[in-house]
């Protein structure tokens, strides 16, 4: 479980975020919503521990992030970034690699070439394995990000619990890659991970998420769970735009149509 206490993030006397209190359960798919600018990157940032609160708590399983190092961070969570720059030529397998690095210090061990294979087929990236990551297209460094990310918390169990962060994930990727990225999300929260996204779409988010909380001028404006209780008052205040719930067949959630 991440427990958000009071918190608030301002960076150059400019104020991003405030007064932030929030809830996430284990083993739940929690997508955070808002207009662009208005905080979200910087709140995963902050979950993850990347950046450090100007006031107020984060707690990951009762521990303040604030008091791990890097190491227990990454053998705790993994965080999908919107950028990853390599500078240096690396093969596919090296970059999935890569999310194994904070559990060997200088030869990965079997269980870690077992973990990285699992990963890349799980993104159907393994007939990429030789590839040199520059030569990708941008959806095909999407997924082997992924793969990354997935690697550093595959192993993860009812006694060692894990969080994977993920902001805007499937930018990048045609619709089947979408709904399989997200297919595997919402599995992992049956596998003891914890997941959270930053989604911009809405209707992408309510067949897999547990809960939708919407971030507008960096305060959290709604939270909603079930996530489905989505209005046109939330909308027009969250993105400008009034919406209305559409019914489909068969399913427990509605589609959002969007009209000016």
């Amino acid at each position: 479980m991440i427990e958000v206490t009071n918190l608030e993030f301002s960076i150059h006397k400019k104020q991003i975020l405030q007064q932030i209190q929030l809830k996430i359960p284990k083993n739940s798919f929690t997508v955070i919503m808002g207009a662009n600018g208005a905080g979200k990157s910087t709140l995963l940032q902050l979950l993850a521990g990347s950046l450090v609160p100007t006031a107020g708590n984060i707690f990951m399983d009762g521990v303040d992030i604030q008091s791990m190092n890097a190491k227990q961070l990454a053998q705790k969570r993994a965080v999908l970034s919107q950028q990853y720059y390599l500078p240096f030529a690396l093969t596919v397998r090296e970059v999935v690699m890569m999310g194994r690095y904070p559990f060997f210090n200088n030869h990965p061990k079997p269980i870690d070439e077992n973990i990285v294979d699992r990963s890349m087929q799980l993104l159907d990236v393994h007939d990429l394995s030789n590839t040199i990551y520059q030569h990708l297209s941008g959806g095909e460094a999407q997924k082997v990000q992924m793969c990354r990310v997935l690697a550093q918390i595959l192993d993860a169990d009812e006694k060692n619990e894990k969080y994977l962060l993920l902001d805007e994930p499937v930018s990048q990727l045609d619709i089947k890659y979408q709904y399989q990225l997200m297919q595997i999300a919402k599995q992992l929260t049956r596998q003891s991970v914890t997941v959270i996204a930053i989604l911009h779409d809405i209707n992408l988010a309510l067949p897999f998420a547990d809960a939708l909380h919407f971030i507008n001028d960096g305060c959290l404006y709604a939270s909603l769970h079930p996530p489905f209780q989505i209005t046109d008052s939330l909308t027009k205040a969250v993105f400008g735009i009034g919406s209305m719930h559409l019914p489909i067949p068969n399913a427990n959630y509605p589609f959002i149509y969007f009209q000016p």
